[in-house]
């Protein structure tokens, strides 16, 4: 099953169960696979709230997801990964028409601590980095990556859902190194620079960059201002000094070129770009367009289809 459908297939299995539960056990594709089992989140009614006695990651294949974990709703969109302990208590208290939420339920024994622990540390920053997930782990038993669905982390955790759904060679060994891959990206997309360690004087606009690669279809001034420790006038203010360009003017120039990227795409639509871009008015993402590329997004993928030889008709 090639990786790029995954998102339709599950989808499928969903639209096509009748059963009241709310989860459903997919199918391994090897029966002698033993480091993990999924399972997708039904979307019948009720209340959807769990005790989990197992390390679980939870996964949003597509749509989104409200979350509760402990007193706070996590409003998890398509890409984002949730790591809880076992023992945490999580709801799934709402969910869009299209989400998929994917359930990786470890075998018992399996302990986030000590295969954070295991990763090789090349120096201190390494070491903080990992004692502060595991602090994190332990006193709130969840970990939230706000990874997004075209990030190199959200690609990798499709391939571990497709590896365990078929029988191919070594499939327990790739998928644990897969995973391994999948937690070190989020990771490292999460914590480019902490509030802590940026010095306001010597801001720079790769660090601005880094951080709206990762967070850009889902980015406010505010979170952004909250992450790197600042007030957001101050924030804006600087950014604007910094760089020469408001923080607004950043965030449209990385959804354009990602536009640009999935125009050239035939398989993904008009609709879905404008989604996963990050803007919800069709109108608002073609004026912005206009204002950016001086053309329509339709004479832009036109032009793009026939410089690649491409035609649909």
């Amino acid at each position: 099953m090639a990786a790029v459908a995954i998102d339709q297939y599950l989808a499928s299995i969903l639209r096509s169960n009748n059963e009241d539960t709310n989860e459903i056990k997919l199918k391994n594709g090897n029966p002698d696979f033993d480091l993990f089992s999924i399972y997708l989140e039904n979307h019948n009614k009720g209340l959807h709230y769990y005790s989990s006695d197992v390390a679980t990651i939870l996964y949003v294949v597509s749509g989104e997801a409200i979350v509760k974990s402990g007193e706070k709703s996590l409003a998890m969109k398509a890409g984002n990964v949730l790591l809880l302990t076992e023992n945490a208590k999580y709801g799934v208290e709402s969910q869009t028409q299209d989400t998929v939420l994917a359930k990786i339920k470890f075998q018992p024994g399996f302990n986030y601590r000590n295969f954070f622990k295991d990763f090789a540390y090349q120096g201190s920053r390494e070491e903080k980095i990992i004692k502060q997930i595991v602090s994190s782990l332990t006193n709130e038993h969840v970990l939230w990556l706000k990874n997004n669905q075209i990030t190199r982390a959200s690609q990798v955790m499709q391939h571990i859902i497709n590896g365990y759904l078929n029988n191919e060679l070594f499939a327990r060994a790739l998928i644990g190194a897969e995973l391994t891959v999948m937690i070190i990206l989020s990771i490292r997309a999460q914590r480019l620079v902490t509030p802590a360690s940026l010095d306001k004087t010597k801001f720079e606009g790769s660090v601005l960059d880094n951080y709206i690669d990762n967070h850009f279809t889902d980015i406010t001034l505010t979170q952004a201002a909250k992450y790197f420790g600042f007030n957001p006038n101050y924030f804006s203010n600087m950014v604007k000094q910094k760089t020469g360009k408001s923080f607004v003017s950043h965030v449209d120039e990385r959804r354009m070129q990602e536009a640009r990227t999935l125009l050239a795409q035939p398989d993904v639509s008009l609709k879905e770009i404008i989604g996963r871009v990050g803007y919800s008015s069709k109108s608002f993402f073609y004026k912005k367009f206009n204002q950016y590329y001086g053309e329509t997004p339709a004479v832009m993928r036109e032009r793009l289809f026939r410089q690649a030889n491409i035609n649909l008709k």
